[in-house]
């Protein structure tokens, strides 16, 4: 648990760790240069389990979150946020798991949303994901919430651990543990997840937005795609900005993408070739006009029917008929 400035929120978050109904654990407190109260806070708790380790200067998340999975000794490491609150069955459902599914190295599950104040409208985090498409979701999204996860320690140190990609450096060290082995994601949530203010500033949005695209980079990398022929094109697919890159660019990238992965096989060929016949469903139509969009759906690479849905097919005949009297 890594701490700064958080006097209002770490002690319901610590205590959410001391009520699990799992005890078998170690709670490493990490704070980083606090200039409020968080010290004299962590201090009040006396259970054995803490070890708290009180930084005097300030080094950042990335720097914080390297030295704590340094200083683990455990099998996994769960990740809570010092705003965010555990559910007390969390870690013992994840620990059964990830004993019980050798293959996982990451697991995480959903969140509710909670204000400052701890009140809640029921809102989840994230959508329902399928087991069978969480990689393929994950390539284009981060479908995990970083209080939500545990992963396996030895093979994170393996992989050089956090990087300096803070405030995304969780999403690029899962990217780099979900390449080799299998991934999990429970839809039930197993933490409150806090909206307020201090989450995220406007300098470090623009931080997180150049560190993701280093990222996606990344991963098209993992594919044996170069990112200095396709990564801006990704990068405007991923972002909704269809009309920035002429429609043939996001053919070439899409078809890019389902050859290097019948290639390698990262991903469930059936699933992978479906979200991306629907990105390039979305750029069709968002950039074609109406009685040119049938004949670019219908472009052979992409398209095949088992991959339609049924409004996309009644949508694509009418862009066919509509091509046949203009």
């Amino acid at each position: 648990m890594l701490a700064y400035n958080v006097e209002q929120y770490i002690d319901s978050a610590i205590q959410s760790i001391l009520d699990q109904s799992f005890g078998d654990f170690e709670l490493i407190i990490y704070n980083d240069g606090s200039t409020d109260g968080t010290a004299s806070i962590v201090r009040q708790f006396s259970d054995p389990r803490i070890r708290f380790v009180d930084q005097p200067v300030n080094k950042g998340l990335s720097h914080a979150r390297q030295a704590t999975l340094e200083a683990a000794t455990g099998k996994y490491i769960a990740i809570l946020d010092s705003d965010d609150i555990s559910f007390s069955e969390r870690l013992g459902l994840q620990y059964g798991f990830m004993e019980a599914h050798p293959d996982v190295i990451l697991c995480g599950g959903n969140a509710v949303l909670i204000d400052e104040n701890g009140n809640s409208s029921g809102e989840l985090l994230h959508p329902v994901y399928k087991a069978g498409e969480l990689k393929v979701r994950f390539f284009f999204n981060n479908i995990f919430v970083n209080s939500s996860v545990m992963f396996r320690r030895s093979e994170a140190l393996l992989l050089g651990g956090y990087q300096d990609m803070a405030p995304v450096e969780d999403y690029d060290l899962f990217v780099r543990l979900a390449d080799q082995h299998s991934i999990h994601v429970f839809n039930e949530p197993l933490v409150y997840y806090r909206v307020h203010k201090e989450n995220i500033s406007q300098t470090k949005r623009d931080r997180a937005i150049a560190h993701l695209r280093t990222i996606k980079d990344n991963q098209l990398r993992l594919l044996g795609i170069d990112p200095e022929v396709h990564g801006a094109v990704f990068d405007a697919l991923l972002w909704g900005r269809l009309k920035d890159y002429a429609i043939d660019d996001f053919y070439k990238l899409l078809f890019a993408l389902k050859s290097a992965n019948l290639k390698l096989g990262k991903f469930p060929a059936t699933i992978f070739e479906k979200e991306l016949f629907d990105r390039w469903y979305l750029v069709v139509t968002a950039a074609m006009p109406k009685n040119r969009a049938a004949s670019y759906l219908l472009k052979e690479g992409l398209f095949k029917v088992s991959l339609t849905s049924f409004k996309q097919k009644r949508r694509i005949f009418k862009f066919w008929l509509r091509s046949l009297f203009n």
